[in-house]
């Protein structure tokens, strides 16, 4: 599936992260199976972790990070996070940074106008 979106180097920062959480998280994630059509607060805290490392705003992912680990986990977890942002943002994979508005956010009309009445739009 990962090379199916050419993000298959993905698998080994992704197991590095789960690696961190499985030895070091001080608090548990929710993540909903795949076939799951609603996210977690937790998924939803990862791909702003991830966000924000493409963004090169490192001290929000770090943050992010520190709501379930400790501050030697955070730090372990940004590099497999840099190099996630990375892999994203090569196969034209840009998560939006919803810390940061930026112009073009504001001008998007179907941004203000989509309708959010379902509890799997997010």
């Amino acid at each position: 599936m990962y090379d199916h979106f050419r993000v298959g180097d993905a698998v080994p920062s992704l197991e590095s992260i789960i690696e961190i959480f499985a030895c070091t998280a001080h608090t548990a994630i929710e993540v909903h199976c795949p076939t799951c059509p609603k996210m977690s607060d937790s998924e939803h805290g990862i791909l702003r972790a991830i966000a924000a490392a493409q963004q090169e705003r490192i001290d929000v992912a770090r943050e992010q990070f520190e709501s379930w680990l400790p501050p030697v986990g955070a730090d372990w977890a940004l590099a497999p996070v840099r190099g996630l942002a990375t892999i994203f943002r090569m196969a034209g994979l840009i998560l939006p940074d919803r810390h940061v508005r930026s112009f073009d956010h504001d001008r998007t009309m179907a941004m203000k106008s989509w309708l959010v009445g379902s509890p799997t739009l997010h």
